[in-house]
């Protein structure tokens, strides 16, 4: 799914380098709803974020957990957005 990010953004925040400064080689565009499915230890979290900024072909930023690496997120499906951050299908 994907989302306006502009609503869930403090200010306008620029991609990375790139063609159009979005880093080809990163699975994840600006606007993505995203599931952070493991944390730091590799615990089971399931925060929800819309991705706000795609800084290189491993990180991005998100409006709820900052700056992640790509090898703990995916893209949520509706039901983890409905059970974790239902506002987002609003």
């Amino acid at each position: 799914m994907r989302v306006d990010e502009k609503k869930y953004a403090m200010f306008e925040y620029e991609d990375g380098h790139g063609c159009c400064g979005i880093p080809s080689d990163n699975p994840f565009r600006r606007g993505d709803v995203v599931i952070k499915h493991v944390d730091y230890t590799g615990e089971e979290c399931n925060e929800i974020g819309v991705v706000l900024q795609v800084h290189d072909s491993d990180e991005l930023r998100t409006d709820m957990f900052g700056n992640e690496s790509i090898c703990r997120l995916r893209i949520a499906t509706n039901n983890e957005i409905q059970s974790h951050r239902n506002e987002l299908l609003n």
